[in-house]
């Protein structure tokens, strides 16, 4: 267990959760991970054979007063070869919540407790078995919406980010070791490194870890996803653009203009990217109060939207309010769409039309070219997430803290301080990627993390 951390949480109860969603199912599992363990199944599982670790065993659960509760599948793993790296029982019994809640109560009964959020993944971390970036892509598999993200965060439960770290981080201990001993052992006729040569390997990994920081970009992207609002004047084809972007009729579409008044919203996925669609109501100079909230919202959207799809009518001419709709999302990153093409294009040239795409909302033409245009606005082209990304803002702080410490020491080496002063640099270049990894661990930070996983993982 990472040392003192046993003082900050409590890791010497036995704990106990439902792991499966809420809700009617075939199977439901539960379980429990501590030191009753095995005194627990002792007490209320009947089995033909004996409970052996890593064998699933047919059985019988009884409660407190040994009346039968359910027939459950019991699988023991023993410590250190498990999850946890406790003594854990997974108990897989039949789906009905009133039933799974009577086995935890008997459970608790015989001194379990309820499991916090993520406590048996946390667990898992101080007990060696994981480290933190491990654990956040543990959270980051069991939310994953596409499939790219899932395979990302299974390469990053693997340990792919932090093989990618840890030769940065050698290097840091490498280096620490050897100024350490100039400075203990200077009348012991042991060199002192050379200043130059010092700032030259630490630049070195510095701009490694500037590199690693630069991933953090698409993973944002990858596991946040991608905000589209599709805004534009009344009547224009916003709705039917939005239902033929999520493949359904969600926005309801008609020649009177004015039709969306509130703003929709779905998802889909683009090159495993979730992409959140959200179709606005028409912009334009309205007496009507619930279409004046609609036109409000639209602009509430615009400010928090990471795209921007104008959408004009190709058939019409530009007027007025395409002028202003264009020039209130100037600062913004947008694409110009020119939609009903299959009606003509007749608006006028100008250097946002001339760089529009044209589609067709109603037959579909066009909307591979606009696909491809909202890739290379908001998808860095050529990330591979294989090598390890940063996924998280906590992992993107901890790196931008260690390149900044470290830029530190250079600067001081490169002015002459003492070497004294510039391991106090160095120190906390190494510590932040300590941080990074859980290798330094404070209950702050196990709170921030874990808090946001679901009970039972």
């Amino acid at each position: 267990m990472q040392e003192g951390l046993h003082k900050l949480i409590p890791t010497d109860d036995t704990i106990v959760a439902i792991s499966t969603p809420p809700g009617r199912s075939g199977i439901g599992v539960i379980r429990i991970s501590g030191c009753l363990v095995e005194r627990i199944a002792g007490r209320f599982l009947r089995l033909s054979t004996p409970l052996t670790s890593k064998r699933a065993s047919l059985g019988k659960w009884h409660d407190e007063e040994g009346t039968p509760i359910d027939e459950v599948v019991a699988t023991l793993f023993k410590s250190p070869g498990s999850y946890t790296g406790e003594d854990t029982l997974e108990l897989s019994a039949h789906g009905n919540p009133l039933i799974l809640q009577r086995i935890v109560h008997s459970i608790c009964f015989a001194g379990a407790r309820i499991a916090a959020p993520g406590e048996f993944t946390m667990r898992a971390v101080l007990n060696g078995k994981m480290d933190l970036i491990q654990a956040e892509a543990v959270r980051g598999f069991v939310e994953a919406q596409t499939l790219a993200q899932a395979r990302t965060a299974m390469l990053q439960m693997g340990g792919t980010l932090s093989r990618r770290l840890a030769p940065e981080k050698n290097q840091l201990i490498d280096i620490l070791a050897r100024l350490e001993a100039g400075i203990d052992f200077a009348e012991d006729d042991v060199s002192v490194p050379d200043n130059h040569v010092v700032a030259v390997e630490l630049t070195r990994i510095q701009e490694k870890l500037v590199e690693i920081r630069a991933t953090y970009t698409f993973g944002k992207i990858l596991f946040q996803g991608i905000r589209l609002a599709i805004v534009g004047k009344p009547n224009v084809g916003k709705s039917s653009l939005f239902n033929r972007f999520v493949g359904a009729e969600r926005a309801i579409v008609t020649e009177i203009p004015g039709t969306t008044r509130d703003v929709l919203s779905e998802s889909i996925s683009l090159d495993g990217i979730p992409l959140r669609f959200s179709d606005t109501a028409g912009v334009r100079q309205s007496a009507d109060p619930i279409e004046c909230i609609g036109i409000q919202k639209t602009m509430e959207e615009l400010s928090e939207a990471d795209l921007v799809l104008v959408v004009l009518d190709a058939s019409s001419p530009l007027d007025a309010a395409d002028r202003e709709i264009l020039s209130r999302i100037a600062a913004t990153t947008y694409v110009t769409v020119l939609n009903k093409c299959d009606l003509g294009v007749i608006c006028e040239p100008g250097s946002d039309v001339a760089a529009a795409i044209k589609v067709s909302a109603v037959t579909g033409s066009g909307m591979e070219e606009l696909r491809n245009a909202i890739r290379e606005k908001v998808i860095s082209n050529g990330q591979d997430s294989s090598s390890g990304i940063l996924t998280t803002a906590r992992q993107a702080e901890n790196v931008t803290r260690a390149v900044d410490a470290l830029k530190n020491a250079v600067a001081a080496l490169n002015q002459g301080v003492p070497h004294e002063m510039v391991l106090l640099d160095i120190y906390e270049g190494l510590e932040q990627l300590n941080v990074l990894t859980g290798e330094v661990l404070t209950d702050d930070i196990l709170g921030r993390i874990f808090s946001t996983f679901c009970i039972g993982k």
